[in-house]
């Protein structure tokens, strides 16, 4: 089997990993503590609760995540789109080496003069 085949059949189960990801959320889940003030004047700090953030036009937004909430569901979310990203960057490093082997580079380094 040459090289072109092989490399289209690693192009064609790439695509199919992705197909079956799934539902995906971008962002992180992080633990907060909240400070209450008490009578006397005292800070204690309450929680940890769990908060999911994520980037939205270029500006970072935060939601905090009730206790009924489920924080796995959101965990598995945000690993899947993470595995979708690796997926994406072997993808394009792969279609780069099939049109590098279409155009005949395949292999070939640019002397120096």
């Amino acid at each position: 089997m040459d090289l072109s085949t092989q490399l289209e059949q690693k192009r064609q189960t790439l695509l199919q990993e992705i197909a079956a990801l799934g539902p995906m959320r971008r962002g992180s889940l992080c633990e907060r503590m909240l400070p209450q003030r008490r009578r006397d004047g005292s800070v204690r700090r309450r929680g940890p609760y769990a908060m999911y953030t994520f980037k939205k036009e270029g500006k970072t937004h935060g939601r905090h995540l009730p206790a009924n909430q489920d924080v796995e569901l959101y965990r598995r979310q945000i690993q899947t789109y993470r595995r979708f990203e690796q997926l994406a960057r072997e993808l394009v490093a792969l279609g780069q080496r099939l049109a590098d082997l279409e155009a005949g580079q395949e292999g070939k380094k640019n002397s120096r003069r």
